[in-house]
């Protein structure tokens, strides 16, 4: 464009003012859901960068047996807590072991109850969990409801919660050792910061003490 169309020049016609051309005003960016703050929630939990304490995929070579990989969900579901607080065991604890893009995913989930008809579920994931660990970090609500995600502390590592006020659930997701997704669910709960003092109150010891076969670092 020429000179004169420049914003906040001024051009003189023959007996008029002097008129001020202005730019218009920049249109009104809407708010954003919760859900749109988890990719930096993801940053903050390591997740999106190369640093000491983001998520490892442990797997390098896929194409070996894939019962080494059960053998470790084994591990893994042995390692899982009896209690939590005053959530006892309500179904039979099982591993699993299945693949993604970047590989193989195995570990194991368990399912407790409490008072009320409360249940609460822990999911620990191993293998290629980078993918998988930026996934769970941004969370997930049912069609017609929403939630609030949070940046909190469990065990000292930095987790992903996940409050929804209209369904009352509440989860909590954060990454152990570097080579564990550990998220912990809990429905009906009775407040936001609920999963989390049962996510401290898990025992984390059996997991970080396992020595796992299928994995190469």
């Amino acid at each position: 464009m020429g000179a004169r169309h420049r914003e906040g020049r001024t051009r003189r016609r023959a007996g008029r003012p002097a008129v001020l051309l202005q730019a218009p005003p920049p249109m009104l960016r809407p708010a954003l859901p919760a859900f749109a703050f988890a990719p930096a929630l993801a940053a903050a939990l390591g997740l999106a960068g190369c640093d000491h304490d983001s998520p490892l995929d442990t797997v390098v070579d896929s194409a070996q047996d894939a019962a080494v990989w059960h053998d470790d969900a084994m591990k893994i579901l042995a390692a899982l807590p009896r209690v939590v607080a005053s959530f006892k065991p309500s179904e039979a604890a099982a591993p699993f072991t299945t693949s993604y893009r970047t590989g193989p995913v195995f570990g194991a989930s368990a399912t407790y109850a409490a008072d009320g008809g409360r249940q609460l579920v822990i999911r620990v994931e191993s293998g290629n969990i980078r993918d998988r660990a930026a996934t769970l970090a941004k969370g997930h609500a049912n069609p017609g409801e929403a939630f609030a995600s949070s940046e909190v502390t469990v065990h000292g590592q930095k987790a992903a919660l996940h409050w929804n006020s209209l369904g009352r659930t509440a989860d909590v997701v954060y990454v152990l050792q570097r080579r564990f997704v550990v998220e912990l669910r809990v429905v009906p709960a009775q407040s936001d910061d609920e999963v989390v003092q049962l996510a401290e109150a898990m025992d984390v010891g059996p997991l970080q003490g396992l020595v796992l076969e299928g994995v190469t670092r």
